[in-house]
């Protein structure tokens, strides 16, 4: 998921204040103290004489704890682990595990380490330990692999790093805030039952396949001890039963709230909503090997079909924009429009051979524009969404068949589907890079939609050499030309980012890119 996924460029437009001023209405970071008193006390956050304890409903079903793989985003979120670097509210780049860096060429970067930290095992972290973290991130994550395009890691001091890639990278220092590159003590990666030892706030108590993380107070942090003495993540898939759990008092936090219940949290005076527009796009994605998507005419039919508008007022309840392309428009990259079918969607499927027989139904050599739309539970209103679609196409003729399934990622790997509701944060460093590599790049094991075009690759390769921003964004806007026009994906809408939070709980605060869940500031108060 990205991840990232996301998951980073540096500038962006001046309109992503606008999170800044969503979030300050949202909510606040407290300034408390950790008071372990046990006043309060409830069934979900017990304050007990070793602390404060929150729960949490999590919307996915993470395989393990190896941070470096595709469980790096529910390892960051737990706060465990850390990255050389943070993307702060801005979305620029901030001193994490690294002080400090410069870039001494286009393709070398020097990284001076923060001193006095230490492995969840005690070990103390150095540039020894960092490299073999990182190239082991490397070895295991394609993403990492693929958004680091490392050439060699050299160790040029105690706490220093030179980092050379195989060509100039600008998005670099962005790109190792990425989750897979969550740095850890390597040799406490005995085999896959073990737990990582890593640098965060917490460390890991406990991990239960299919039902929870557990992560307590690392007392030997290098930074702000943590104020929670412990914190449970535990998976429910199901939307509606994260906000049954959440109204219940089983747990102080629900991530990925359905948006229709919004309206019902905010009518109890003991929970919350918390909300802030996301770099997120809800989207579909289309299998260029299905027999009928394989068309470009086809997939331009559906997505002039889809019906945006009634989408973000009456599944959305108006938490989120109408999205024309993979990027949200404050961002600079983000400002382009969707390009007109040229004519209606009848004239052109009439041209492209189809026929309607007598039940309205849209045949072509005897077969009918028949198809199957994946979606999954994760994020409830893309089923809502899925029918939404099924319901506008069968109006129009074309018949979907909806199959929901639990895994889409999994899913999207077999090839009996012809298209899928997928969400994901495309933009979640404020630059169009990691996206980009990673959907459309036939190189890429991200590439579900199975995409291929030689000039769109030309264009990704003179993206990662761009000098400056400006031109880093002139280059992605002849990128999205291309993909506007080929038509991969259909872009739906960029969703807000939506928690139920239960009063008393503080420290908690959405944040555009989503990784940043329990930190060392996440609070009980009453």
């Amino acid at each position: 998921m990205i991840s990232n996924r996301s998951r980073r460029s540096w500038l962006i437009c001046t309109g992503v204040m606008l999170f800044l001023a969503v979030m300050a209405l949202s909510g606040c970071t407290s300034n408390k103290t950790s008071d372990s008193s046990g006043k309060g006390e409830n069934a979900s956050a017990q304050q007990t004489a070793t602390g404060k304890k929150l729960i949490m409903a999590y919307t996915w079903k993470p395989s393990g704890v190896d941070p470096h793989g595709d469980n790096s985003w529910d390892v960051m979120r737990s706060g465990a682990g850390e990255t050389l670097v943070r993307l702060n509210e801005k979305l620029e780049p901030v001193a994490w595990l690294a002080k400090e860096w410069k870039q001494d060429s286009p393709t070398v970067w020097t990284f001076s380490l923060q001193d006095k930290v230490t492995f969840h095992d005690g070990k103390s972290m150095d540039a020894a330990g960092v490299k073999a973290s990182l190239l082991r991130s490397i070895e295991k994550s394609h993403l990492a692999k693929d958004l680091l395009n490392v050439k060699s890691i050299d160790v040029s001091g105690p706490l220093a790093l030179k980092i050379t890639t195989n060509q100039p990278n600008a998005a670099l220092v962005s790109n190792l805030a990425d989750p897979s590159t969550i740095v850890l003590d390597v040799a406490s990666m005995k085999d896959e039952q073990s737990y990582p030892a890593m640098t965060g706030a917490f460390k890991i108590k406990a991990f239960n396949k299919d039902q929870s993380l557990v992560v307590e107070r690392y007392d030997g942090y290098w930074g702000e001890k943590a104020r929670l003495a412990e914190a449970t993540m535990k998976f429910i898939t199901d939307g509606n039963s994260r906000l049954m759990a959440l109204q219940s008092g089983e747990v102080d936090v629900a991530t990925d709230i359905p948006v229709d219940n919004a309206e019902v949290l905010k009518k109890n005076d003991k929970l919350q909503v918390l909300s802030a527009p996301s770099l997120r796009t809800h989207m579909i994605v289309y299998n260029m090997e299905s027999p009928v998507f394989k068309d470009a005419a086809n997939r331009k039919v559906v997505d002039s079909l889809i019906p945006r508008t009634s989408i973000v007022s009456a599944v959305m309840r108006g938490f989120g924009t109408e999205a024309s392309s993979p990027f949200p428009s404050i961002l600079p990259f983000g400002k382009v429009e969707r390009k007109a079918l040229g004519g209606t969607a009848e004239q052109l499927l009439t041209k492209d051979g189809w026929q309607k027989d007598a039940q309205g139904t849209w045949t072509k050599q005897g077969k009918p524009f028949e198809v199957t739309l994946l979606t999954f539970p994760q994020r409830p209103e893309l089923s809502v969404m899925a029918e939404v679609i099924q319901s506008q196409l069968l109006k129009e003729g074309i018949q979907v068949k909806i199959r929901k399934v639990e895994n889409i990622d999994e899913a999207l790997t077999k090839n009996d589907w012809d298209f899928a509701m997928y969400s994901m944060l495309t933009a979640h460093t404020g630059e169009p890079q990691y996206f980009m590599d990673m959907f459309y790049s036939s190189k890429s094991e991200a590439n579900v939609s199975q995409y291929s075009s030689k000039p769109l690759e030309s264009i990704l390769n003179s993206l990662k050499l761009a000098k400056d921003t400006a031109q880093r964004n002139a280059v992605t806007l002849q990128a999205l030309d291309i993909i506007n026009a080929d038509l991969p994906q259909s872009f739906i809408v960029h969703p807000d980012n939506v928690f139920g939070v239960k009063k008393g709980v503080e420290g908690f605060t959405p944040h555009p890119i989503e990784y940043y869940y329990i930190t060392a500031q996440s609070d009980i108060t009453e």
